[in-house]
């Protein structure tokens, strides 16, 4: 038999920048249970020095290792191959007929193979066979001889097979019979740690975000990592280079060719340059690309045979081709002409429309150079799209349809009108929806007037001067044709156009149409909207749980889809924000206006900015940095200047930073506040109240309370609920001031009936202190409003520093002080003497600054020190 050169049957050597992967090295020692190993993927994914390193780290078994080349087709030297790598084993006895000598003939391959197995059998110590690239062989009579040995179990011997492709070896009987074990390129690809210890052994130390796209655009690949390694090492800019790299570059082309592509058939790498057009490529689609209607036996074939195509879905009917793989194919595909790539592209484009999958249907339309195709799917598609929330596919296809097309097609302008007011782009909005109405037609369509109509309202909605009525709007909804997202759209026009004139009823019917179409059609940027606007219908109306639950589902949504950055997501923000403030959850208030002013949405809406950076003010001020707080409050309406504002919201934010201007003294800066809103308002409440307020402050009780009559008997309309509560109570005070109890205490239970359904404790925690001290009286004499009273009495008092005067026994001597427990009778409830007991309850006076027991009780209630039911005689 011929000499077999020791570089054959030798262990290869690991390379400097080889990294270890125990868990795959784990995993080949739990084959052992198999007689039979195969590791099998494409070029490139580190077969060969996975094996290395395997064979290296496993000391209790001799390795003998074949590695295997075209050459080896002849049956005469690849026999002498495996002899003498199998003699060479430090195992192998010197009287063992591995040593030979070995003759072959080729009409007596079946005994040679009988003698080899025998010999094997006779082995006094476990060995494994390594044949690594056995792809290469294609000879039949190899093939017949490779089949003989893996036909016959060996005990001791454990035979590992490396290819590229499945070798024609009868895989399936073997699968049966339990006798196979199997590694692939899924689980031969680098994870992201192993990725980034690799490009750090070559020498390059990428940003985590470098490594992540690296990661990606190769798969895992080792061949392709370690080319970008090289590249990126060579290229002067390496930003550039990460960004660019792909299948096109020099050296991963070259490689592509010359190891994956050239092994297969002509008219397989057609077949793929086909189908790299689409990501994944349904098998129908494949078909219909290819023109061969074997295309999914292919498909499986290639997947099964090469592991250069994934299966995706659990129906395995889709595939993905590898990343770089693909990106060389598209290349090659354009230079072979760019006319057969643009006709692909047109099929995938009709096909993923047939299929209603307008994400991609608009893609390939956008690639494949037809006009036509491209606009009539933005007719088809365009609305579900915005609807959807997929705006970033119908921007590419807008922009791909060119600004001409866009300026004289009225559909064309009013769907990139409002993909520009979604994305806070106004000037852009503007001008589309200025092209729309130049471009309109004398006969327009009923789906073209509900777009209109919708942009129309979306430009007032922005407006940065008050807006006239919009020309366009959906009155009756016989008007509508009969698609859903049109119906949907038509439905959230008129709902906005009866938000606008305050019918909160017909708002909220339209909205809730609109919403049930936007879920049955799982149109879910829609579905933010409507719980926006929903939200915004319930907190006018004054029912503040609903409002909340509706906001925390609208903030779940955009959280679910990635839709923070909305405007609609940051007006739930800013309502639960403004909701927080007004239970005194002043921190919750803080951090959600924060996280508002923070994402992208206050950027683009001058509305949302001022609402949040009032709440965050307003809660600035509570938080006990009142001069700053209400610098933040004054910044915030200055910078909103005479932007357009629905009233109730000018007329919350106004009543904020009144009340914290006349808390401060500030009286000219609340004469200003006051003018403000008098200048975009007309008569309120509001108005009413800030100056019954500052009457108030002035001494002037009578005319204060003259001043509130017509709010509280409701001839003067509030333009917010909590203003009556701020009535009630403003009205308790003057009562008290004037000695008239008994009104004053039926103010008080006035301004808990209407606070408790409001969730509005921030009007009593800036409430005087004869209002807190009849609070505390009254406890327990107000009905069904008794709880939200002792929250009332709690809200803002400001309890944690007086806490932290008390000692613990202070505090349960405390506790004890409202009830009819004596002194010596608490001593024996604590098992101290009574003097201790006297000695605490001085204390507690001193640190309350208080002389008696009852002002005692008093004080602590208001501080929050205590939560008991009162009953003071």
């Amino acid at each position: 038999m011929p000499l077999v050169p020791h570089t054959k049957i030798a262990i290869p050597p690991l390379p400097p920048e080889f990294v270890e992967r125990a868990a795959l090295r784990a995993e080949l020692d739990a084959s052992v249970a198999a007689d039979m190993a195969l590791v099998c993927a494409p070029a490139g994914y580190g077969k060969t020095l996975l094996l290395a390193d395997w064979s290296r780290t496993s000391p209790g078994v001799d390795t003998a290792w074949v590695s295997l080349d075209r050459d080896d087709n002849d049956p005469r030297r690849l026999w002498a191959s495996i002899v003498a790598a199998l003699a060479a084993c430090p195992s192998v006895p010197d009287s063992s007929r591995l040593h030979g000598p070995w003759v072959w003939r080729a009409d007596a391959q079946p005994e040679f193979l009988a003698e080899l197995i025998d010999a094997l059998g006779a082995l006094p110590r476990p060995i494994r066979l390594i044949l690594d690239d056995v792809h290469e062989l294609v000879d039949t009579e190899a093939l017949h001889g490779m089949q003989i040995l893996t036909r016959n179990r060996t005990p001791g011997v454990q035979l590992v097979l490396s290819s590229r492709l499945d070798p024609p070896l009868s895989l399936p009987r073997l699968r049966l019979a339990g006798r196979l074990w199997e590694l692939r390129a899924a689980q031969m690809r680098f994870s992201v740690s192993e990725t980034t210890a690799l490009l750090e052994k070559s020498g390059l130390h990428l940003t985590p975000a470098q490594v992540d796209l690296l990661h990606q655009r190769t798969g895992g690949w080792a061949a392709g990592l370690r080319l970008a390694a090289t590249g990126a090492a060579e290229s002067a800019d390496l930003d550039a280079f990460v960004t660019q790299f792909s299948g096109n570059e020099s050296s991963v082309a070259d490689y592509l060719v010359g190891e994956v592509l050239s092994g297969l058939p002509a008219d397989v790498q057609d077949f793929l340059r086909a189908i790299s057009i689409s990501e994944p490529i349904p098998t129908d689609l494949a078909a219909e690309l290819s023109g061969r209607q074997d295309a999914g036996r292919l498909l499986d074939r290639l997947e099964r045979q090469t592991s250069l195509l994934s299966p995706t879905g659990c129906q395995r009917d889709a595939y993905s081709v590898q990343e770089l793989l693909r990106a060389h194919l598209r290349a090659d595909l354009h230079r072979q002409g760019v006319q057969r790539a643009t006709d692909l592209h047109r099929v995938a484009a009709r096909w993923w429309a047939g299929r209603l999958e307008p994400v991609q249907a608009l893609d390939h339309a956008a690639l494949s150079q037809d006009a036509g195709l491209l606009k009539g799917l933005l007719h088809q598609f365009a609305v579900p799209l915005i609807l959807a929330g997929d705006h970033g596919p119908l921007r590419r296809a807008l922009a791909t349809a060119g600004a001409q097309a866009v300026a004289t097609n009225p559909w064309l302008a009013l769907i990139s009108a409002l993909t520009h007011f979604e994305a806070g782009e106004l000037r852009a909005a503007r001008g589309d929806l200025r092209h729309a109405r130049q471009s309109w037609p004398a006969h327009g369509s009923a789906g073209l007037s509900v777009l209109r109509a919708v942009a129309e309202q979306f430009s007032a909605g922005v407006a940065q001067t008050p807006p006239s009525p919009p020309k366009f709007a959906v009155r009756d909804i016989s008007e509508l044709p009969t698609e859903p997202e049109l119906e949907a759209l038509a439905r959230l026009s008129r709902g906005t156009t009866r938000l606008e004139r305050h019918d909160l009823a017909g708002a909220r019917v339209e909205f809730e149409a609109a919403l049930h179409l936007s879920r049955s059609h799982r149109f879910d940027y829609l579905t933010l909207q409507c719980l926006a606007l929903l939200a915004g219908v319930a907190g006018s109306a004054g029912e503040v749980q609903t409002m909340r639950a509706l906001s925390v589902q609208a903030v779940a949504k955009a959280g679910e889809h990635g839709w923070e950055d909305s405007t609609w997501s940051g007006a739930a923000m800013a309502m639960l924000a403004y909701s927080a403030l007004m239970r005194t959850d002043t921190d919750e208030a803080e951090r959600l206006a924060t996280q508002g002013l923070a994402l992208g949405g206050a950027a683009s809406s001058p509305r949302l900015r001022f609402a949040l950076h009032a709440v965050q003010g307003a809660a600035t001020f509570d938080l006990g940095d009142r001069a700053g707080g209400l610098a933040q409050l004054q910044q915030a309406r200055s910078e909103f200047g005479d932007v357009s504002a629905s009233a109730e919201q000018v007329g919350s934010l106004a009543m904020l930073e009144f009340r914290a201007a006349l808390l401060l003294g500030h009286s000219a800066a609340a004469r200003t506040v006051r003018g403000w809103l008098a200048d975009r308002t007309s008569d309120n409440a509001e108005l009413v109240v800030m100056q019954a307020w500052t009457e108030a402050t002035g001494g002037r009780h009578e005319h204060a309370r003259s001043l509130l009559r017509p709010v509280l008997n409701g001839a003067v309309p509030a333009l917010l609920p909590h203003t009556l509560v701020d009535s009630w109570l403003l009205e308790t005070s003057l009562a008290v001031a004037s000695g008239e109890r008994p009104a004053a205490r039926r103010a008080l239970q006035s301004s808990l009936a209407v606070a408790e359904p409001l969730d509005a404790l921030r009007p009593f925690a800036h409430a005087g202190p004869g209002i807190r001290e009849l609070l505390v009286h009254q406890h327990g004499s107000f009905g069904a409003s008794d709880a939200f009273a002792e929250r009332a009495i709690a809200a803002g008092a400001g309890g944690a520093e007086r806490r932290a005067m008390l000692s613990e026994r202070e505090l349960t001597v405390l506790g004890l002080l409202p009830s009819m427990l004596s002194l010596d009778e608490i001593a024996a409830d604590l098992t101290v003497s009574v003097n201790t007991v006297k000695s605490h309850v001085r204390s507690i006076y001193t640190k309350l600054g208080v002389s008696s027991r009852r002002l005692a009780v008093l004080t602590a209630h208001e501080h929050g020190l205590l939560t008991s039911t009162l009953r003071l005689g």
